[in-house]
């Protein structure tokens, strides 16, 4: 058996390639979308990685050309400054990019400018060498040492003037006429406190972060977006496999039934005649066996003839007279009369109070339902356990339905169970099933086999209500 299912998979995988491609590509799917995300993430923490650098050096470059721009290019030398610290805030008041500017003496701050008045610097914050720190979004801060005592960037004693060498006077504070060798002193000791200028700037790194905060944000959202579009092309391609699969079962079925049509009439001419031979013969023969072998051959005949007559019900178009039925009562009196064929059978009948209006063929609600009956009776003889009945009503449909105990079937068998000539019975044809599926199909409703519970399979059968309809 593992062996004709491994032959049967290998058939249908060269039969139809374009399934084992639909097979891979729903395996490879979520492989490729987790991966996808992974690296769309990966480029996104990357790029919110550079945010902070990139405004850092932008803070370095502006500090530094508004030091250049203040203090060496300014209407004042960094040696008057020194001397001058009141003239802070008119040099700096020029500069609109400039919200506030410290004049400081190590942590001491001499000489203050800022249009913000909720502003503070913390100094805490100040970086301890040449340097510039981002404080928020909107504003930055450069530090930068000058005068006596001071280190320029490559790490060299500067003078208070800015430039390298020389010890200079001091700012005016500093320095006592008396006593004019003091700061030289003090220098050379390391005990003179260090002079600094800081400026607190507004940003102008805007235009270049902002690719990179677009694109932190970016890479996850196409991620998203092409994940979603791959969702609907699964979803699309799914669908459209379902539906190519059922135009070729419908195709593969009325090929099937074309074929058995012609079938069963080839067959219906000489099977009339072997039946009328038979019977011209059991009023000629005296001897019983010849007798009994004639009988034989007459009720094959008769066999046969219900072969050919589902066959041909199968191939041809359901005549379907659609009405407002009683369900209830419909089934009732199917009920009863399979119940005088079939008095061993033990059944279970739960009806609804008062009529249930459905719309359908009252012949074809019966020729289905008994096909059910007789089908739950086949499956429940060898235990003798009782078939239960039941009509449900939903919001659009009436569904009878027929249980009976009996171990679950898989869901392809399920399926395959409906396909003509496909049965599991020693005398059965197969057609049954088939056949009571397209005259429910061709009254608007539907039939199917479930697996319901504590062992149970469900045949329902549905209609549409008469007030849905």
């Amino acid at each position: 058996m593992n062996n004709m299912n491994s032959n049967s998979d290998r058939y249908e995988s060269k039969q139809n390639p374009g399934a084992t491609r639909r097979k891979l590509t729903l395996a490879l799917t979520p492989v490729l979308i987790i991966a996808s995300g992974i690296l769309a993430f990966i480029l996104s923490g990357w790029n919110a990685s550079r945010i902070a650098p990139l405004r850092q050096w932008a803070a370095e470059r502006d500090g530094k050309e508004l030091y250049t721009e203040i203090i060496h290019e300014g209407p004042m030398s960094p040696g008057q400054l020194l001397q001058q610290p009141e003239e802070l805030a008119a040099l700096v008041a020029s500069f609109p990019q400039v919200t506030a500017a410290f004049m400081m003496q190590g942590s001491e701050i001499v000489a203050s400018y800022s249009n913000l008045t909720e502003f503070e610097l913390q100094t805490k914050q100040l970086p301890h060498e040449t340097g510039a720190i981002v404080l928020n979004d909107r504003f930055s801060l450069y530090r930068r040492f000058f005068g006596p005592g001071a280190t320029g960037e490559n790490g060299r004693r500067r003078s208070h003037d800015g430039n390298v060498g020389g010890i200079g006077r001091g700012p005016r504070w500093m320095r006592s006429d008396s006593e004019p060798n003091d700061q030289t002193e003090a220098l050379s000791s390391g005990q003179m406190p260090r002079m600094s200028i800081v400026f607190v700037f507004q940003n102008s790194d805007r235009q270049l972060i902002m690719p990179l905060v677009y694109q932190k944000w970016l890479w996850p959202a196409v991620w998203f977006a092409l994940t979603i579009l791959w969702a609907l092309v699964l979803l699309f391609q799914r669908r459209t496999a379902s539906l190519l699969a059922q135009i070729q079962k419908e195709s593969h079925l009325a090929t099937i039934g074309q074929m058995s049509a012609r079938l069963a009439h080839e067959i219906r001419n000489p099977l009339g005649a072997i039946r009328g031979m038979a019977q011209i013969l059991q009023k000629k023969l005296n001897d019983e066996n010849q007798l009994a072998m004639a009988r034989t051959i007459e009720q094959e005949t008769f066999r046969l003839d219900n072969l050919t007559g589902g066959i041909l019900d199968f191939s041809r178009p359901p005549v379907i007279n659609p009405a407002r039925i009683d369900i209830s009562s419909v089934v009732s009196d199917t009920l009863k009369l399979f119940q005088q064929q079939n008095p061993e059978v033990k059944l279970n009948f739960r009806a609804l109070e008062g009529p249930v209006l459905g719309v359908g063929d009252e012949n074809a609600i019966r020729q289905i339902f008994l096909n059910l009956l007789k089908n739950a009776a086949d499956a429940a003889d060898a235990e003798k356990l009782p078939i239960s009945v039941e009509i449900a009503l939903s919001e659009q449909n009436v569904s009878i339905r027929v249980i009976n105990v009996g171990e679950p079937i898989s869901e392809k068998r399920l399926e395959e169970i409906f396909e003509p000539f496909v049965s599991s019975k020693a005398h059965g044809y197969g057609l049954g099933l088939p056949i009571s599926r397209k005259l429910a199909n061709s009254m608007g409703g539907s039939l199917r086999l479930f697996n319901g519970e504590n062992h149970s399979i469900v045949a329902e059968f549905r209609l549409p209500q008469v007030n849905k309809a």
